[in-house]
């Protein structure tokens, strides 16, 4: 599935100043496409016909009227609860608002986590939970109680797993590298340094390590034999959370949905 643009508006990066400038202009309000010409918008945003163009080129899209076109059709599918600025009324408590705009969240992190899901690095750490004795899960703060489910699903199907809210140094150092225990790391940012040092750790015993992170780029990938990429969390858009979580979650139970086949 195509990534949506309002996504890639947030989260755009390698932006110049002007072009930062005009994202946020058409987030807090993205309307203002529909009714603008590239030259109007460039007046209302105090840069160039030539400069917005080369935006949307960087968003994906083959100029300003395929933008329009594009992000009128995203735009029209989407709750109006969700039609604000970082989600401003779903944010204030509208429990009505919430019956559209929570579905649309979860549907919209599941899409782009599966858009970004590689198939063979999948199919690989799949044979990797199949063939280990152990499964430890580290995740700190919210993360953890992530690392929790993922490890009480396991354990239902007779699968050792164990969730760790931070890195125990004693039994990482004491642990056989021949154990057959495979190890994921959660870290939104994957720059969670006590999530670092676990699996810098577990790396240097040749332990087999999964990384669980917004960022491929990240010192925690690094560190890392494979990553699994999840929805991008945004300090800034607070909605983005709950969308993370959702993300992370649906990554682990494509894998205990592997494990099943296995067990029964």
């Amino acid at each position: 599935m195509e990534s949506k643009l309002l996504q890639k508006l947030k989260y755009a990066s390698q932006l110049t100043a002007q072009e930062k400038h005009i994202v946020k202009y058409i987030l807090s309000n993205p309307e203002v496409v529909f009714d603008s010409t590239a030259h109007e918008l460039a007046q209302q945003t105090y840069t160039s016909s030539s400069t917005i163009v080369r935006l949307c080129k960087k968003l994906g899209t083959k100029g300003y009227p395929d933008f329009q076109l594009k992000l009128a059709l995203e735009y029209q599918q989407i709750p109006s609860a969700l039609q604000t600025q970082d989600h401003a009324i779903a944010e204030q408590g509208n429990v009505l608002a919430a019956i559209d705009s929570v579905p649309y969240l979860y549907q919209q992190a599941l899409d782009d986590t599966r858009r970004m899901l590689n198939a063979p690095v999948l199919l690989r750490i799949a044979s990797w939970v199949k063939e280990s004795v152990r499964i430890d899960v580290y995740g700190s703060d919210m993360n953890y109680y992530l690392a929790q489910q993922a490890c009480a699903k396991w354990n239902e199907l007779g699968i050792s797993a164990i969730a760790h809210n931070s890195p125990n140094m004693h039994y990482l150092n004491t642990m056989n590298p021949n154990s057959l225990t495979l190890s994921f790391v959660i870290s939104h940012t994957g720059e969670n340094q006590s999530m670092i040092e676990a699996a810098k750790v577990l790396s240097n015993k040749q332990m087999k390590v999964i990384a669980v992170t917004g960022n491929n780029h990240s010192t925690l990938s690094r560190h890392c034999d494979e990553t699994l990429l999840a929805y991008g969390y945004n300090e800034q858009l607070r909605l983005s959370k709950m969308s993370s979580m959702v993300s992370v979650l649906y990554i682990f139970d494509m894998l205990y949905m592997s494990s099943i086949s296995d067990t029964y």
